[in-house]
């Protein structure tokens, strides 16, 4: 995965985030004046999801054991 960071046509910078097998996964909801301010929100981005459980399965299966979260993660 990588995060690739584009100038629109206006000027204006965004990132997008991207795997060899899918191509573009996500791509930045904001448009940033500069490029470091893109980087940036990237950095921002990576810290925010480093800590993100995985939930499965319907509500109802959360409270068996495991409590809903795959332990592989």
């Amino acid at each position: 995965m990588r995060f690739d960071i584009s100038e629109d046509p206006s000027g204006n910078w965004f990132w997008t985030l991207s795997d060899d097998r899918s191509g573009a996964l996500m791509c930045s909801s904001v448009r940033f004046r500069t490029q470091v301010q893109a980087y940036a929100d990237i950095a921002a981005f990576k810290a925010s999801v480093s800590g993100a459980g995985v939930s499965v399965g319907p509500k109802a299966s959360r409270s068996r054991a495991g409590g809903g979260q795959l332990g592989l993660l």
